[in-house]
C-alpha cells in the first residue's frame, strides 16, 4: 500500500466523504505471471487491517509468525481498528484517498461498499492459478455455506472474499428450570409458545414479575432485532433481498415485491402478537444491553444470541439465583425449511501498487484460511472451524469435547464447556445457514430491519405502518 501515518489517515477521514468516490491512483496490471519466479531476496510488506480485540490479535500473531516463517521475505503488519464500524469507515475513507491496505477483514456489506470504489481484487484468477492457487480438493474442504458467501456480490458469482471467523445464532435455555418441570427442548416456534404459557404459571415467573414488572419479563429474548426480522422473514418463505434483471439490488421483503412482503409481514404480525402476550421480547423490552443480561437476571428462560457469545449466557455467572445453561438450535417455523443466519467475517484482497505486493497479499489470505491456520483459530477462539478437515480433526474433536491429551497421546475425558457446546451445536445447523446477497445499500436494509422491529414493538406503529415508513427511507 501507499504509506501514510495513521494519524494522517484519520485526518483524511474528515476530509473525504464516507461514500466511495474514487479508487486508487495507481492501478496494478493484474496477478503476477505464474511463470515468473518469486525473488526470495526481495522483501514485501503486507498490511492487514482488522477489527479483532487484543485476545484474538494474539492468535493472529501466531498465524502471522507461521506465515513469515514460510515466506521469510514477506513481513505482515497487523493493524487493528477495534471495531467493525471503525474498520469499515477507515477503509472507505482510505479508498477515497487511494491508500488502501493490502488485505483486510470484511463483512459482506463492507465488500459491496468497497466494490463501488473498484478497490478489491477478484480472487478467482489466484484461486485457479496452477502455481499459487487452490486445488478443487482444497476448495471442497470449506464448509459450503462459508465458502459460498464470498461469491454473493454479482450474478456471475465472482469471488471477492474467503471465510475466516464464523459464527451463528443459537438458543440458550435455563436447563435447571427445564429439568425441574420436565419440559422438552423446543424445536419449533409452536414449542416455544407452549413452554412460554407453562412458564407463566410457575413461581419463578411470578418472582421475576415481582422484581422487574410484567412488561420486562418474557419467556424468550431475541438479542438482535435485525436478525429477528431477517430470520423470521426467511423462515416464512420470503426472499429478504435479491438482484433484479439488471443486477441491481432489490429490497424484496420491505415492500419491493408483494409476495415477499406479505410473507414477511405475516412473520412480524406473529411476532407482534406473541410480544403483546408477554411470550417473546428483545433487549429493548428487558431494559438491558443484551438479552444475555436478562437471561442471567431471570427475566427470561430462553434467549437467542450469537454462538460466539456463549459465555455471556452462563447461568452460573448470574448475580442472583445461579442455574445451569444448555444450548440448542434456533427454533424453526417449519423443520423442513430450516433457516439460521450465518454470521462472521471474511478476508479480502485490495488492489496494490505492485504485482509483488498483490501476490504476497493473496498468499497471506491463502495462509489465513489454510488447514494449519484454521485449526489454530478454531482451537483458540470461540468461532467455528471454517474447514471440514479441521472440524473432523482429532485435535478439534478433543478440544470441543473438553478432553485432555497427555504427552504420550493418551486422551483423558474432560468436561465440556458451554462455549464448546455452542460451537458443537452451531456447526450442526450448517445445512440451515442462509446468506443474503450484498450490494451497495444492503447494509441499510439491515439497519432498517432493526428500525422496523423497534417501530412495531416500541414506536406505537402498526406492522403495516412500520413497513411503510421503513420502505420510504429505503426507496
Amino acid at each position: 500500500m501507499k504509506k501514510i501515518g495513521r494519524i494522517a489517515l484519520f485526518a483524511l477521514l474528515f476530509s473525504f466523504s464516507l461514500l466511495v468516490v474514487g479508487c486508487r491512483n495507481k492501478k496494478p496490471s493484474g496477478p503476477v505471471d505464474p511463470n515468473k519466479p518469486i525473488d526470495p531476496t526481495k522483501e514485501v510488506e503486507i498490511e492487514y487491517w482488522h477489527a479483532n480485540g487484543s485476545a484474538l490479535t494474539v492468535v493472529l500473531e501466531e498465524i502471522k509468525a507461521s506465515f513469515e516463517a514460510k515466506y521469510p521475505n514477506y513481513k505482515v503488519t497487523l493493524v487493528s481498528y477495534g471495531d467493525y464500524t471503525t474498520l469499515r469507515d477507515t477503509i472507505t475513507g482510505a479508498i477515497a484517498a487511494g491508500v488502501t491496505p493490502t488485505a483486510a477483514q470484511t463483512y459482506p456489506d463492507h465488500v459491496a461498499l468497497y466494490l463501488q470504489g473498484k478497490s478489491l481484487v477478484a480472487l478467482d484468477s489466484y484461486i485457479n492459478d496452477p502455481e499459487y492457487g487452490m486445488s478443487a480438493e482444497e476448495q471442497a474442504q470449506f464448509v459450503e455455506g462459508f465458502w459460498a458467501e464470498g461469491t454473493i456480490y454479482d450474478e456471475a458469482g465472482t469471488r471477492y472474499a474467503m471465510p475466516f471467523n464464523k459464527s451463528t445464532e443459537l438458543m440458550y435455555y435455563n436447563k435447571t428450570i427445564f429439568d425441574k418441570y420436565k419440559w422438552s427442548v423446543p424445536q419449533t416456534w409452536d414449542d416455544v409458545i407452549e413452554i412460554s404459557e407453562k412458564w407463566k404459571k410457575t413461581p419463578e415467573y411470578k418472582a421475576a414479575v415481582a422484581q422487574y414488572g410484567q412488561n420486562q419479563v418474557f419467556a424468550m429474548g431475541y438479542d438482535s432485532e435485525a436478525n429477528l426480522f431477517i430470520t423470521l422473514t426467511q423462515q416464512y418463505g420470503a426472499t429478504y433481498t435479491s438482484f433484479d434483471a439488471n443486477g441491481k439490488g432489490v429490497f424484496n421483503a420491505f415492500g419491493a415485491v408483494a409476495e415477499d412482503t406479505a410473507k414477511s409481514k405475516a412473520s412480524m404480525n406473529w411476532y407482534y402478537d406473541e410480544y403483546k402476550k408477554g411470550n417473546i421480547g428483545t433487549c429493548t423490552a428487558f431494559g438491558t444491553d443484551y438479552c444475555s443480561d436478562a437471561f442471567k437476571n431471570g427475566q427470561c428462560i430462553m434467549t437467542i444470541g450469537s454462538s460466539a457469545g456463549a459465555t455471556y449466557n452462563d447461568g452460573q455467572q448470574s448475580s442472583g439465583t445461579k442455574f445451569d445453561t444448555a444450548v440448542t438450535a434456533v427454533p424453526q417455523k417449519d423443520l423442513t425449511n430450516g433457516q439460521v443466519i450465518q454470521q462472521g467475517t471474511n478476508v479480502s484482497l485490495f488492489k496494490c501498487d505492485t504485482k509483488e505486493e498483490e501476490l504476497a497479499g493473496w498468499l497471506w489470505l491463502k495462509h489465513m484460511v489454510s488447514y494449519e491456520s484454521a485449526l489454530t483459530w478454531a482451537l483458540n477462539t470461540s468461532y467455528f472451524p471454517i474447514r471440514k478437515d479441521v472440524l473432523n480433526s482429532k485435535e478439534y474433536q478433543n478440544h470441543v469435547q473438553g478432553n485432555i491429551v497427555l504427552d504420550d497421546g493418551t486422551v483423558v475425558p474432560g468436561t465440556q464447556s458451554l462455549a464448546a457446546k455452542a460451537k458443537q451445536a452451531g456447526i450442526l445447523q450448517a445445512d440451515w445457514f442462509y446468506t443474503n446477497i450484498a450490494f451497495n445499500g444492503s447494509s441499510k436494509a439491515r439497519d432498517k430491519a432493526e428500525t422496523l422491529v423497534q417501530l412495531m414493538l416500541y414506536g406505537d406503529k402498526t406492522v403495516d405502518q412500520a413497513y411503510e415508513e421503513v420502505y420510504k427511507t429505503l426507496r
